[in-house]
């Protein structure tokens, strides 16, 4: 079994690929797969058959949608003890979430949500990740969101990040997309962002596309090919932080298997050997 080293590239595992990664052997250009954990933790049959097939080729890294770890509601312990007994199954130690909220007093809403940022807010969120954490018996991994609606007179997103962190003990997955999408939206130096967050808990990258509206208002679809400008925001976060797993997000209008490759193999040549050759 290969092993996430800090230079690994990796995909998101996708329905119309996983019968077919599961019955070819381990393809070089792929080092790991990132699951979404509610699309695999509770089942059965065929379909747990496959994943067991997938986890004899490929290290696996959970990423769930559903935990609302920033809503201030008590966090669902059934969920997340079928996560664990998951997780523990599979061995897998790498699992996270995002920074935001999805639901309210009438359930869940189908969206990732910016939390409004004070310090308040960064206490509450950071006893709920340690209690995610006790269950869970592994470090949480939160995502940086997308977000297109930012409240009035909150703290900067950087410091609301690192008092998490802080508090929690967490570590982060920075999706460099996002933050690009976010700096155009709203106005801000990507590359102060990155500089902003704490190296030390970084886990693991996100790298995808995104779409712009007539507007000129980017939309994060996961639909496209990574763009120039991204991939130069990654470089820089490698600089500044040093390397870590890439993982390539694709989620809509998803290319033929071998399209995907070469372009996970093309990230690796771009982002990760630059660095490697200056050091």
């Amino acid at each position: 079994m290969r092993t996430i080293n800090q230079q690994a590239v990796g995909v998101g595992l996708r329905a119309e690929h996983a019968q077919w990664l599961a019955d070819h052997p381990p393809q070089p250009e792929i080092d790991f797969l990132e699951i979404t954990l509610e699309n695999w933790m509770d089942i059965g049959g065929r379909k747990r058959e496959q994943l067991d097939r997938l986890a004899e080729k490929y290290p696996l890294i959970s990423h769930g949608l559903s935990l609302s770890i920033g809503d201030e509601l008590p966090l669902d312990a059934d969920y997340l003890q079928r996560a664990k007994r998951f997780l523990d199954r599979y061995r897998i130690r790498l699992h996270g979430d995002h920074l935001s909220y999805s639901r309210d007093r009438q359930g869940y809403l189908y969206e990732l949500l910016p939390i409004p940022r004070g310090e308040a807010a960064a206490a509450r969120v950071a006893a709920k990740i340690r209690q995610v954490q006790d269950i869970l018996d592994r470090p949480l991994i939160l995502e940086n969101i997308s977000y297109y609606h930012a409240h009035a007179g909150q703290m900067e997103e950087a410091d609301f990040i690192r008092a998490v962190v802080e508090q929690s003990g967490c570590q982060l997955l920075l999706d460099i997309n996002n933050v690009y999408v976010n700096a155009c939206n709203h106005g801000y130096d990507p590359r102060r962002f990155i500089a902003d967050l704490p190296s030390r808990a970084i886990r693991y990258f996100h790298i995808a596309g995104h779409w712009r509206r007539d507007d000129g208002i980017l939309i994060d679809t996961h639909g496209a090919a990574v763009c120039e400008e991204v991939l130069e925001l990654a470089r820089h976060a490698v600089a500044l932080h040093g390397s870590r797993p890439l993982l390539l997000e694709r989620d809509n209008q998803l290319p033929p298997w071998r399209e995907l490759c070469e372009e996970a193999a093309a990230l690796r040549r771009r982002i990760h050997l630059p660095a490697a050759q200056a050091a």
